[in-house]
């Protein structure tokens, strides 16, 4: 499918840097890496004349924030987190408006928290937000309010979040970049025999090793890479994790259209792609890991508003009777009803009620996501119709 038959807002790119790509740190100490950011900027003007809409999502507030107070180490305290954090978005900014003037870009800031994701209208109105600075031709750079946001009340890091943000925006393509070359089967610092993945077709069946701390100055790991991934692949959009320094890669994830060489789509590709292929003509490898997404999955806007809530819990269900039997929409119905029984216990994010996600696992596979409502009482399911409370995942058609 083309660019051209999609709706205007597939043309939405998200793209993630983290503090690994923004900030680096030596024997001269913490300083802004100010070659990366640069060349950061250049792809997204360049994005920008092809044709594509783009959202960064930015780290690197406590990052900067330490280097602007002279901190060797990210601070331990919530409350001078916060501070630090208040330091660092200010000057990060700064950074960010000099280098998109010299591309003749502009940008608007927007701070958000989880508590922006609890109901439909609050998360609606994010969303319209971004699409506004979208179509007046402005680059909406997205963080967490570290400053305001309490621990039970965070994304955690922005890898998640800016999965949460394509799924919002319906986004064509979402894009983290690490300091690394590519996900591997194993830690490629501690163990040599590990190998690069090129394109992973199916993110809820993917097994490898991703325990690694991140950065010291950041908070995601390659495990919320992959989690981010397998929430973009549930809403049926593309993931590629890059590498930071390299942002121009981005391009190998994109193919032009024919006939026109300023636009592109992000590829869908459902299998590997050897060097010989690329040599022959074929398609190419991309510089990077490709999360692909499944051709002509679509999703509601209830169905993505439900993938983008907090995970308050996670519930396993066994076989129920009949239970290879069922299609789709009967499947959601009788795992609705299964998880409804596995529900005490949950805690509320908050001391106001609010609505979360569930995650419904059968056999170690995440199979869908649910919404529940959480008060000082507990947990329910507020809406009985299966199209308002559950989304079924990939891992699903196993059962169907």
């Amino acid at each position: 499918m083309t660019l051209d038959k999609m709706p205007a807002e597939a043309q939405t790119l998200v793209l993630k840097v983290g503090t690994s790509t923004i900030m680096t740190s030596d024997e001269r100490g913490q300083r802004v890496n100010v070659a990366n950011i640069s060349r950061l900027v250049e792809v997204i003007a360049d994005l920008s004349y092809k044709g594509f809409k783009v959202v960064l999502v930015s780290s690197g507030a406590v990052g900067m924030g330490c280097r602007e107070l002279g901190l060797k180490q990210k601070p331990t305290t919530p409350a001078l987190k916060r501070a630090v954090a208040g330091v660092g978005q200010s000057r990060i900014m700064r950074v960010y408006s000099e280098l998109f003037e010299t591309v003749g870009l502009k940008i608007a800031q927007l701070l958000v928290s989880q508590r922006d994701f609890l109901e439909q209208q609050r998360w609606a109105e994010i969303r319209d937000t971004i699409a506004a600075c979208l179509e007046a031709n402005v680059v909406p750079i997205i963080n967490e309010n570290d400053t305001t946001n309490t621990d039970g009340m965070r994304f955690g890091d922005n890898d998640n979040r800016a999965s949460l943000t394509a799924v919002q925006l319906g986004a064509a393509g979402v894009f983290l970049f690490t300091d690394v070359d590519y996900l591997y089967t194993a830690n490629p610092n501690v163990d040599p025999s590990a190998e690069p993945m090129r394109v992973v077709n199916e993110a809820f069946e993917l097994d490898v090793d991703t325990r690694e701390p991140g950065s010291s100055l950041g908070t995601g790991g390659m495990a919320s890479k992959v989690s981010a991934a397998r929430t973009a692949h549930c809403a049926g959009i593309p993931c590629g994790i890059l590498h930071g320094r390299f942002p121009e890669r981005i391009f190998s994830f994109l193919k032009e259209e024919e006939g026109d060489s300023t636009r592109t789509s992000p590829k869908t590709q459902t299998q590997t792609v050897s060097a010989t292929d690329s040599e022959d003509g074929g398609e190419p490898e991309p510089e990077g890991t490709l999360f692909a997404a499944r051709e002509g999955e679509q999703r509601t806007e209830a169905e993505r508003w439900i993938l983008s809530l907090p995970v308050v819990g996670d519930v396993d269900v066994k076989n129920p009777e009949g239970f290879e039997d069922l299609g789709s929409a009967d499947l959601r119905t009788t795992l609705l009803a299964a998880a409804a029984d596995s529900l005490d216990g949950l805690q509320s994010l908050s001391s106001i009620a609010h609505d979360g996600g569930i995650r419904i696992f059968h056999q170690n596979s995440e199979v869908a996501r649910m919404r529940v409502s959480l008060d000082e009482e507990g947990a329910c399911i507020p809406d009985p119709e299966p199209e308002q409370s559950i989304v079924l995942t990939p891992a699903a058609d196993a059962l169907c």
